[in-house]
């Protein structure tokens, strides 16, 4: 958490050094996170989502937001959060299963937007900073009449580098309004070497090395930016 905090403050700091030259742009909206190596893989289907690159990865969705502060040749210094979950339930007698995914990005870095006068305004940008990946399961069941309900839960969760690479496309609809209609980055999280501990056949907690390994997640975002 602490390594978290850190990361949004300096996005926010890098964002703002140049904020007195001009006004910076906010982005909020929806994002799509396809992410690598995650449980509950996405579904075979007959849709056009059917393919290798979706199956092999895990659909989650949440929010991102960004602010930059451009300079008057349309370079800027851009600060981005977005967190995203993947949430499954299931319903039992006498209890109830929960697992979420959860992933947050807190990155910043260089942005280039291309014909700001223009209505049509494409970007590209180069981030970095931190990702947390977080995973928790939980049951809870129902107590006799009267006591309520008894639960227990597990989580685990780790803070690694993270870095993006990507850009999108914005069109203006007002004097400072522009609806961002897509926004594509490649974000892959650099998983450091880790040790857990587990429960082993012979019912002794055992602990387990965890090989570091990269994480290739993509974003896919819209919103409004003003």
């Amino acid at each position: 958490m602490p390594k978290m905090l850190f990361a949004t403050v300096v996005c926010i700091l890098m964002a703002a050094t140049t904020a007195a030259a001009q006004m910076p742009e906010i982005f909020v909206g929806y994002t799509n996170l396809q992410g690598e190596g995650l449980p509950d893989r996405n579904a075979a289907d007959n849709s056009i989502f059917n393919t290798d690159f979706f199956q092999s990865r895990t659909s989650l969705h949440g929010v991102n937001a960004s602010v930059t502060a451009y300079n008057e040749v349309g370079i800027g210094i851009t600060g981005d959060f977005s967190f995203a979950r993947r949430e499954r339930g299931q319903d039992f007698a006498g209890g109830r299963d929960e697992q979420n995914t959860d992933i947050y990005y807190f990155l910043g870095g260089p942005t280039v937007k291309f014909n700001r006068s223009h209505r049509a305004q494409p970007f590209a940008r180069l981030m970095a900073g931190v990702a947390y990946n977080r995973f928790k399961a939980s049951r809870d069941l129902v107590a006799p009449v009267g006591t309520g309900t008894v639960g227990n839960s597990f989580v685990i969760g780790a803070t690694d580098f993270a870095a993006s690479v990507g850009g999108g496309m914005d069109i203006r609809v007002g004097d400072r309004l522009k609806l961002r209609v897509f926004q594509v980055d490649w974000a892959p999280v650099f998983l450091r070497d880790r040790t857990v501990d587990i429960l082993g056949s012979n019912g002794i907690i055992e602990p387990q090395t965890l090989n570091g390994q990269r994480q290739d997640n993509f974003r896919f975002s819209f919103g409004v930016a003003f």
